[in-house]
């Protein structure tokens, strides 16, 4: 299960739309709002449905461009459960 942490750098007068635009994504939280800086943590299923996520977050009108800040990438089905 993919958990990351981004900073999304917005148009300053578009920023509250842009947090509008993140909170409709159920796999978002909004952790922070400086300025025209947003900290977001996303929560998917799989590595494929992080990467589509992020693609979405760029198409957000306003956003200028983001960075990933911390990324973890265990996703259950690679793990070999001890017996």
């Amino acid at each position: 299960m993919p958990i990351s942490s981004l900073i999304i750098r917005t148009e300053k007068e578009k920023t509250q739309q842009v947090v509008h635009g993140l909170r409709s994504f159920k796999e978002v939280t909004v952790s922070g709002v400086h300025s025209e800086n947003i900290i977001i943590v996303t929560e998917t299923g799989k590595q494929a449905e992080d990467k589509t996520l992020w693609g979405e977050i760029e198409k957000i009108p306003g956003v200028l461009q983001f960075d990933l800040i911390y990324h973890n990438f265990e996703d259950e089905e690679g793990f070999n459960h001890a017996q």
